[in-house]
C-alpha cells in the first residue's frame, strides 16, 4: 500500500473543508466560530457534570473506588457499541452506497489504497462526535483521582485499538450484510440491522439496571452488593482492556501490558480481517447494492387514506409536498424503521421511571415527592424530543439533496415549503411527547393537577421543538450529505440542540410556579386568592407565547433567506 495514493484520496475532502472555511462570507465564518464556541461550552459542561458526578462516587466510603470503576466499565461498553453500530452504517455508506465511487473506481488506484482511504473516512465520520463526548469522562476521572502524566499517556495509548476495531468489525459486518443478501432486500435488511443493533443496545443498559449500584438495599447481604460491585465484564472483551489501563493509570499501578497489548493487535487485528474479506466480497457487495429497493409500505392504499386524511387542511400544492415526503420517506427502509428505535426508546423511559425506588414515598409529603419527581421529568421528556426532532425534523429540508433546485425553481412561496417539511412531524412529536409525559406522571403517582401540567408543556414543547427543527435545518441545510444521520451529527444540529434545550428549559422554569403554588395550597387545605390565580394562569400564558414563537419565528427567518441559497448543483 502506498501512503501516498491513501493521502491523495483524503486530500480532496480535507481540502474541502478548509476551503469551505477559508472562502466563506464574514456571516459564515462568523456562524462556524458561534458552532465552535458553542460546542466548547458543551465540552465544558459535560465535564463539569461527570467530574461532579466521578467525584461524588469516589467520596462514597469503602466502595467508592469499586463504583467508579463500575460506572467506567458501564460508560466504556456503551461507547464501544455505539462505535461498533455507527461505524457498520458509516462503511455501508462510505464503501458502497457513496456519490463519488463511480468516479474513485474508475480511476487507476490500488484496491488496496482505496479501502484504507475509505476506512479512515469511516472511523472519521463515526468516530469523531463519539470521542468528543467521551473525552469528559477520561478528563473528569483523572482531575477526581488526582491522576498525572502517566495516566494521560494511558489513556492516548488505549484509544487507537479502542477506536479501531470498532472501524474494522463495522467494515466486516457491511460487507458480509451487503454480499450475503438478496439484491431485493439488501437494503431492509441493512437498516434493520441497525435498528436491532442500537435496540438491544438501549435494552442491555436498561437490563444491567444501573441504579442498583448505588442501593444497597436491594440485595439480601454486604457480601453480595460488593460482589455484584465487583463482577467483571466479559474476560475477551475490548471495553474489559481498556478498563484495565485506565483503571491501573488511575491508582498508579503497574500498567497491564497484556491488557494494553490486546487492544492495540486487536485494533490491527480487525482491520486486517476487514481487509481481506472486503477484497473477496467487494465486487458482489457493490453490484447488489445498486438493486432498486422495494416501495410495497409507499404504495399501501391503507397509507394514502390516511394522508389524504391528514393533509386535507393544506393547500393543494403543500399537500402534495407532505404527500411525496412521507411516501419518500416509507420508500426508504433506512428511514421508517427507525421508528422501532423510538418505540424502544418510549418503552425504556417507562421501564426507567417504574425502576425508581418510590416505594417509601408514602402520606402527603411522600405523595408532593411523587409529584415533584414527575414535574422533573418533563425535561427528559424534552430532550428526548429533541433527539427524534434532530433526526427527523432538523434533516427534512436537507433530504431535497441536489434535486432542491426543481423545488427552487417551482411557482412555491419558501414558507410554503417548510410549512410542508413541518406538518408530517408534528403529530408523531405530539403522540411521543405525550405519551411519555402523561405515561412517567402515571407510574410515578402523579396527580391529577401535575398530570395536566406536563400534557400542556409536552405539548407546548413539540410545537416548539418542530418550528426550531424545520427552521434551523432550512437555515443551515446541507445539500451534499448522503445520509440523513450525518445531517442529524453536523454542527448544525449541535447548535438546534442547544435552542431546543434552551426551549425546554424555559418552559420547565415557567411551570414550576404554578405546580409549586398548587401544592402549596393542596397542603395549606384553602383556595387561591387573586395573586395566586395570576400565578396559576399567566405561566401557562407564558409557555404558549414561548413555544408559539419558536413555531413560527425560525419557519419565517429561515423563508426569508432560503430562496437567496446558491442552488446545490450551481
Amino acid at each position: 500500500m502506498s501512503p501516498k495514493a491513501v493521502a491523495a484520496l483524503l486530500w480532496p475532502r480535507l481540502a474541502g473543508q478548509r476551503n469551505r472555511f477559508a472562502r466563506a462570507s464574514l456571516g459564515e465564518r462568523r456562524t462556524i466560530t458561534a458552532f465552535g464556541a458553542l460546542g466548547f461550552g458543551a465540552w465544558i459542561g459535560l465535564f463539569a457534570l461527570f467530574g461532579w458526578l466521578v467525584y461524588t462516587a469516589y467520596g462514597v466510603e469503602v466502595f467508592g473506588p469499586i463504583i467508579t470503576r463500575r460506572l467506567l466499565e458501564m460508560l466504556l461498553v456503551g461507547l464501544f457499541s455505539l462505535l461498533c453500530f455507527s461505524n457498520t452504517i458509516a462503511a455501508i455508506s462510505s464503501l458502497y452506497l457513496s456519490d463519488d465511487l463511480e468516479l474513485l473506481l474508475s480511476l487507476p488506484v490500488r484496491r488496496e489504497a482505496f479501502f484504507y482511504a475509505r476506512l479512515i473516512d469511516t472511523l472519521v465520520q463515526s468516530s469523531w462526535m463519539v470521542l468528543f463526548f467521551g473525552a469528559p469522562v477520561f478528563v473528569a476521572y483523572g482531575f477526581a483521582y488526582g491522576a498525572g502524566l502517566t495516566y494521560a499517556l494511558a489513556v492516548l495509548a488505549v484509544l487507537p485499538g479502542f477506536v479501531l476495531m470498532p472501524a474494522g468489525i463495522g467494515v466486516t459486518v457491511a460487507s458480509l450484510l451487503v454480499s450475503g443478501i438478496p439484491a431485493q432486500r439488501v437494503r431492509e435488511a441493512m437498516a434493520f440491522l441497525g435498528v436491532l443493533a442500537l435496540g438491544a443496545v438501549l435494552i442491555l443498559i436498561r437490563l444491567l439496571r444501573p441504579e442498583r449500584l448505588v442501593n444497597a438495599e436491594d440485595f439480601r447481604s454486604l457480601a453480595a452488593y460488593i460482589a455484584e460491585l465487583q463482577t467483571p465484564a466479559p474476560l475477551l472483551f475490548p471495553p474489559r482492556w481498556a478498563v484495565e489501563v485506565v483503571e491501573a493509570a488511575l491508582r498508579d499501578k503497574e500498567l497491564p501490558w497484556l491488557e494494553l497489548g490486546l487492544l492495540s493487535t486487536g485494533g490491527i487485528a480487525a482491520v486486517g480481517v476487514a481487509r481481506q474479506i472486503t477484497a473477496v466480497v467487494y465486487d458482489q457487495a457493490r453490484a447488489k447494492a445498486q438493486a432498486a429497493r422495494a416501495a410495497r409500505l409507499a404504495r399501501s392504499g391503507a397509507l394514502d387514506k390516511i394522508l389524504a386524511l391528514w393533509t386535507a387542511p393544506l393547500s393543494p400544492i403543500v399537500r402534495s409536498i407532505v404527500i411525496k415526503d412521507v411516501k419518500a420517506f416509507f420508500r426508504d427502509p433506512s428511514q421508517w424503521s427507525q421508528l422501532f428505535v423510538v418505540a424502544a426508546i418510549v418503552a425504556i423511559a417507562m421501564a426507567s421511571a417504574s425502576a425508581m425506588p418510590t416505594d417509601f414515598l408514602n402520606g402527603p409529603v411522600g405523595q408532593y415527592l411523587r409529584e415533584a419527581l414527575a414535574f422533573g421529568a418533563l425535561a427528559l421528556v424534552g430532550f428526548i424530543m429533541a433527539s427524534l426532532s434532530a433526526r427527523f425534523q432538523f434533516t427534512a429540508v436537507s433530504l431535497e439533496g441536489r434535486a432542491f433546485w426543481i423545488v427552487r425553481t417551482a411557482p412555491l412561496h419558501p414558507q410554503a415549503l417548510l410549512v410542508a417539511k413541518l406538518w408530517p412531524g408534528l403529530l408523531p412529536m405530539v403522540v411521543v411527547g405525550e405519551v411519555l409525559a402523561l405515561g412517567i406522571g402515571q407510574i410515578l403517582g402523579a396527580g391529577p393537577v401535575v398530570l395536566a401540567v406536563t400534557a400542556f408543556s409536552a405539548l407546548a414543547m413539540a410545537l416548539g421543538i418542530s418550528g426550531l427543527a424545520v427552521g434551523m435545518g432550512a437555515l443551515y441545510p446541507d445539500f451534499k450529505a448522503d445520509n440523513a444521520a450525518r445531517i442529524a451529527a453536523g454542527p448544525s444540529a449541535m447548535l438546534f440542540m442547544l435552542a431546543s434545550t434552551a426551549l425546554v428549559l424555559g418552559v420547565a422554569v415557567l411551570e414550576v410556579i404554578p405546580v409549586g403554588i398548587s401544592m402549596s395550597l393542596r397542603f395549606q387545605e384553602r383556595d387561591p386568592n387573586g395573586a395566586e390565580w395570576l400565578g396559576l394562569l399567566l405561566p401557562h400564558l407564558g409557555v404558549a407565547v414561548l413555544s408559539g414563537i419558536a413555531l413560527v419565528a425560525p419557519i419565517r427567518i429561515a423563508a426569508a433567506r432560503l430562496w437567496a441559497r446558491e442552488l446545490p448543483n450551481s
